[in-house]
């Protein structure tokens, strides 16, 4: 009597499973419910815009001759702070626990600041050797980079990418894995140099 019993359940399940997952209807409500959903222009834009910054992430990792600080870890976080109306970018870079447990180091701010310029521009900002600024990459050369790669083939105005610029703050911490240290900068993304 069990086994009949559980034989009328499994086919009781089933007709119900064909019913729900194969009934056409229903998985036309659910891509119609979906196509429905608005999306702001503004949460597009920083979904992409976080994307490219995750993506380009690796360009920290470690190098085979290093020229800067080699970091194992980067976290990436881009919100909208309604309070303040601002577009946060969190960047989080943790220094290679292998190569500092060796080596002295303590984390510079011009370190800060090529972390947001390798992410940000693809380039170092700095002298390899001297660790002083390099001033080919300017404030306008930084701007139109930005703007060519975040705002690439997104229908914004002039008038608004100017608008999103100013509105876009930076921060970026660099834990040591060794010391425990951090060092924190911050600033508008397209500023000369983060403090």
């Amino acid at each position: 009597m069990g086994t009949c019993n559980n034989k009328i359940f499994y086919i009781f399940l089933k007709f119900i499973f064909v019913l729900f997952f194969f009934n056409p209807s229903f998985a036309d409500i659910n891509f119609k419910n979906l196509e429905d959903k608005k999306v702001s222009y503004l949460d597009f834009f920083l979904l992409k815009f976080e994307n490219k910054l995750i993506s380009s992430s690796q360009i920290l990792r470690a190098q085979i001759f290093p020229t800067r600080v080699q970091y194992s870890g980067i976290t990436v976080n881009v919100r909208f702070d309604e309070n303040k109306k601002n577009i946060l970018t969190e960047i989080y870079a943790l220094m290679d626990k292998n190569r500092y447990s060796k080596k002295k180091y303590i984390q510079k701010l011009s370190d800060c600041n090529q972390v947001r310029n390798l992410l940000f521009y693809k380039k170092y900002g700095y002298r390899v050797f001297t660790q002083k600024r390099d001033p080919n990459l300017s404030e306008d050369m930084m701007k139109d980079i930005f703007i060519k790669t975040f705002f690439n083939n997104l229908s914004f105005s002039d008038q608004e990418i100017e608008f999103l610029l100013k509105k876009m703050l930076v921060r970026i911490t660099i834990f040591h894995p060794v010391n425990k240290t951090e060092l924190t900068c911050s600033g508008k993304a397209n500023d000369y140099e983060l403090r």
